[in-house]
């Protein structure tokens, strides 16, 4: 499970800030040194396999191919982001209701 696919399950979260939250706190930094191409994340190593891990892949795009990496979210990074999340430091949407919870699905069943 990636760190954006953690964080969909959390009520409230600005899903398409989160990669840009965890650069911030220096866990990932964007490979793709052009600016006017998309984001090739990468982890950093203080949090290489404690926090986050990755496994490369290969994107093809067109007649084009270039070397990926699918961010995984280990255990210790997911509890770090709760807490971040219960701190109220990650960044949230600007309709968020307030309250914070995990499954924002359960209240459907």
């Amino acid at each position: 499970m990636s760190p954006v696919q953690f964080c969909k399950q959390l009520n409230g979260v600005n899903i398409n800030q989160v990669n840009l939250f965890l650069e911030s706190r220096h866990f990932l930094y964007d490979a793709e040194k052009d600016i006017y191409k998309s984001y090739v994340w990468r982890v950093h190593a203080y949090a290489r396999d404690k926090y986050l891990t990755e496994s490369p892949y290969i994107a093809t795009t067109g007649f084009r191919q270039r070397q990926c990496y699918k961010i995984v979210l280990l255990k210790k990074g997911a509890s770090w982001l709760y807490q971040q999340y219960l701190k109220g430091k990650l960044p949230m949407k600007k309709d968020w209701n307030g309250e914070f919870t995990h499954d924002k699905y359960s209240q459907v069943a």
